[in-house]
């Protein structure tokens, strides 16, 4: 008899893929220790048998990864961006069974895309407890671009669990619970406007700013008590040593729950390069926008007096932030306040408005179109896909060598981060405004906005298709993209529900 875990790689042999062409590395899902405010805690993590977190191979070798699971419960991990065969793609009952404690699962399939990208846990709500880990894919290309090179992943972290935050969430209360976690009130807050920072395009020099306006409090689903950045905190945070006068590149990943996050350069000037690993054309700021699970890519020259640099990454609606520290040897390394003096707006599309795809898709006509109205509120905190909440079997329907695209319209009064796995899209009208925009696995629609995506179908299967923001998703905000006569054995909804039901917490 066959291992069922072998199955996925068999499969692929029988594809004329090569199945197992080397011995993959071994990725161990497990709990680990993490000091969060002084206070020890358990989280979960990805790691090599050596310690080293994630997978970062060379494009040209493809992608061989077998999953231990070392936790107590089950779990299933995605390779968020990738484009890749539909039985690789680690989301439980869409593409495979969940990996049971003590089980593992082989992925093997030849890579097509290099860049920032990362990997997490597709099961339950264990993505919030950082079961998340970073995933570079290399070519020379993408080593030759700086002089140094710098992975940053931004993660937010609560002391209460996940199971408790989403059932506060459901049962909102006026009051705050115990816990720093401010429970919804409703709709979108409407106090009186107060100064924030946010972002701006300076016309005449042609970059991205930061700037102060007035604006109304940003409703937001959950109160941390810390954000992360390489899971550290502004108490000990990472010193990168760099060289005056080299090139340093930043792949910054927005791996956390719930937050997005504006990153502030302050005294370098960055050049943003890519964003969900794609490269656009170079755009130059001090202050940008990264939404959840999206990635941007930014380049920074170092002076040649040295000194030190902080990169923060502040939480939209929050004076929350993260962020490390590029220095030079000798350099007073300066101390970071975890809260800055003032609060940050909320995510628009000041920044996708100007992004320029490097290598945009070939125009062609639009042959379907899928609308995608996101809707819900955080009074009953049911989120939902064209009326729809998950589980269910309604989908997006394609057929394979189409044109397709995606009409975004969020009629909700919150931001949501949308993913569509297995495929790029290219962002082409947004607001009514047309566009050769940036190519992304992630775009973020704020309340109010209509975007409109394309994407040719041409991977076909079961694709999971959904909010990033994780408590929108386990409260319904997720479908998936059906290509026409596609296997759908795996893509078993009535069991979703079990994912947030189940054991996915870590005890202290």
């Amino acid at each position: 008899m066959i291992a069922r875990h072998l199955l996925p790689g068999l499969l692929l042999a029988g594809l004329g893929v090569s199945a197992f062409a080397q011995e993959p590395v071994k990725l161990f899902v497990k709990e680990v220790p993490l000091t969060v405010l002084g206070r020890e805690v358990k989280v979960m993590a990805i790691e090599q048998e050596d310690g080293t977190p994630g997978y970062s191979p060379a494009k040209a070798g493809g992608f061989h990864a077998e999953v231990v699971n070392q936790l107590d419960a089950p779990t299933c991990i995605h390779w968020h961006g990738l484009i890749l065969p539909n039985l690789m793609d680690g989301v439980p009952f869409v593409t495979q069974d969940p990996i049971p404690p003590g089980g593992s699962f082989l992925y093997d399939f030849p890579l097509v895309q290099s860049g920032t990208y990362w990997m997490h846990s597709h099961y339950g709500l264990q993505e919030q407890w950082l079961n998340a880990a970073p995933m570079i894919l290399w070519t020379p290309e993408e080593r030759a671009q700086a002089d140094k090179q710098v992975v940053v992943m931004l993660a937010d972290f609560s002391f209460m669990p996940p199971d408790r935050i989403l059932a506060g969430l459901r049962n909102a209360s006026p009051k705050p619970m115990k816990g720093k976690m401010d429970m919804p009130e409703g709709m979108m807050k409407t106090g009186t406007p107060v100064e924030m920072a946010a972002q701006a395009w300076d016309e005449k020099e042609q970059r991205l700013v930061r700037t102060t306006r007035k604006s109304p409090p940003v409703d937001i689903d959950v109160k941390y008590d810390a954000l992360l950045a390489n899971r550290r905190t502004m108490d000990d945070p990472e010193v990168v040593t760099v060289t005056p006068g080299e090139t340093v590149m930043m792949r910054l990943i927005g791996a956390s729950s719930a937050t997005n996050f504006y990153i502030d350069t302050g005294a370098l000037e960055a050049e943003l390069l890519a964003v969900d690993g794609k490269p656009v054309e170079p755009v130059k700021g001090t202050f940008f926008q990264l939404g959840i699970a999206q990635r941007i890519d930014l380049r920074v020259t170092i002076p040649k007096d040295g000194g030190a640099f902080p990169i923060l990454a502040q939480g939209e609606g929050t004076k929350l932030q993260a962020g490390i520290i590029l220095a030079s040897e000798g350099a007073d390394i300066p101390t970071l306040a975890r809260e800055a003096g003032m609060g940050v707006a909320a995510l628009d599309n000041t920044q996708e408005k100007v992004l320029r795809a490097a290598n945009p898709l070939k125009p062609r006509s639009v042959d379907r179109t899928l609308p995608c109205a996101l809707g819900g509120d955080m009074a009953t905190y049911v989120w939902t896909i064209n009326g729809a909440a998950y589980p269910n079997r309604d989908a997006l329907m394609v057929r394979e060598g189409e044109r397709a695209e995606i009409v975004f319209t969020n009629s909700t009064m919150m931001a949501h981060p949308m993913h569509l796995h297995g495929h790029d899209f290219q962002i082409v009208e947004i607001d009514g405004e047309l566009l050769a925009g940036a190519l992304r696995d992630t775009v973020v629609v704020p309340p109010g906005s209509t975007i409109r995506a394309v994407f040719d179908a041409n991977n076909p299967g079961v694709w999971a298709f959904h909010c990033h923001l994780l408590y929108h998703l386990a409260s319904g905000m997720f479908t998936v993209l059906l290509y026409e006569g596609a296997d759908t054995r795996s893509w078993q909804p009535e069991k979703s529900l079990t994912e947030v039901a189940g054991p996915t917490a870590v005890e202290d």
